[in-house]
């Protein structure tokens, strides 16, 4: 009956008390509702930080062992400190991360911006205006062809030493060279395909201008044999023999099709590689097509110039020129890193 004192005796009165009751009751409802969405939006928060974390410190442990993976927990990491920014954009924590993975993205994916570029030999000490259109590296050696004076020269890598082993008149067009060893090739348009013994700079003339051959790309020397990349879809082999060289022989077997059209370099190392227009590479083993793909790249390869593989390296380099960078690659095509610079522009080989 006391109670019944407390509560209004007119219909207007419990009908205010009722709304204030409902009220109260909403408000409370609202609260909780509130707090449990706050609680469960920071437990999302957190996860995502710390998860952003541990995929960071995966790609930082990972940068040696495993490039490619270190560069997918990169881009997860960003990915995830994003989100965490997106639940709450002004927590000092998550800023701070998003700071260090940009600070340190450049390390993880081994890319080094190159702004020093030492002149290791000055072309003119070999000819004036002598300028190497063509390089080739072997056993210590580079080998440089000037198309436009007709002059090949070796250069020994050590001592930077160099000598002109030989010229117009015994190159004729020569457009293409290839060292290997001591025998530098030449490929002219007029000539053929010309050898010349570095030590003595004896020539001798591996294969004559052949009609079965289309437009030829590029050269390689390799284990004493020589490689003629054919733009209609063949590659060449000229075998040493007793008295000189063999016939040309088929390298690619009967069933195995390329098309060489867009073709711009070729290296062996074992496995003949061969670099297109626009970045695709071909490799094949004994004649037949093997496998290499790219793998971990931070961007496509956009323009290619030249690359370099060889027996003696444990990486693959690619220039291109069109991304400002030269590429570190496994020889399967796996991303290692890349060195930038706006100079890579300039360079054709």
């Amino acid at each position: 009956m006391r109670l019944a004192g407390f509560f209004p005796k007119s219909g207007r009165g419990r009908l205010i008390l009722a709304f204030i009751l409902i009220l109260i009751i909403g408000t409370g409802a609202g609260l909780k509702y509130k707090t449990s969405r706050d609680a469960q939006k920071q437990a999302v928060f957190a996860q995502t930080l710390q998860s952003a974390k541990d995929d960071f410190n995966a790609a930082k442990s990972l940068v040696s062992l495993n490039p490619a993976e270190a560069k997918n927990k990169l881009e997860v990491a960003r990915e995830k400190v994003d989100k965490a920014l997106a639940l709450k954009k002004d927590d000092q924590e998550a800023q701070n991360l998003k700071k260090q993975i940009e600070e340190e993205s450049s390390s993880i994916l081994q890319q080094q911006n190159v702004t020093d570029f030492p002149l290791f030999l000055d072309l003119d000490l070999i000819k004036k205006d002598f300028k190497a259109k063509f390089l080739s590296l072997s056993a210590g050696k580079i080998l440089a062809l000037d198309p436009d004076l007709g002059s090949l020269a070796a250069i020994d890598t050590a001592k930077k030493s160099n000598q002109i082993l030989a010229g117009k008149s015994q190159l004729g067009e020569a457009s293409l060279a290839s060292l290997n060893g001591n025998m530098a090739f030449t490929y002219s348009k007029d000539k053929g395909l010309i050898r010349t013994d570095s030590t003595d700079q004896k020539q001798t003339q591996v294969a004559k201008v052949d009609e079965d051959w289309g437009k030829i790309i590029d050269l390689t020397g390799f284990a004493g044999n020589v490689y003629l990349l054919d733009d209609k879809g063949q590659i060449w082999k000229y075998l040493p023999t007793s008295g000189n060289y063999s016939d040309k022989r088929g390298y690619l077997t009967a069933n195995t099709k390329a098309d060489f059209s867009l073709a711009l370099r070729m290296q062996i190392e074992s496995s003949v590689y061969v670099l297109k227009q626009g970045g695709e590479m071909l490799r094949f083993t004994k004649g037949e097509k093997d496998n290499f793909g790219y793998s971990g790249l931070p961007s496509a390869v956009k323009d290619p110039r030249s690359f370099f593989v060889s027996s003696d390296t444990d990486n693959l380099y690619l220039l291109d020129s069109g991304n400002l960078r030269l590429l570190v690659l496994t020889k399967l095509g796996v991303y290692k890193g890349q060195y930038q610079s706006e100079r890579f522009t300039q360079f054709s080989d």
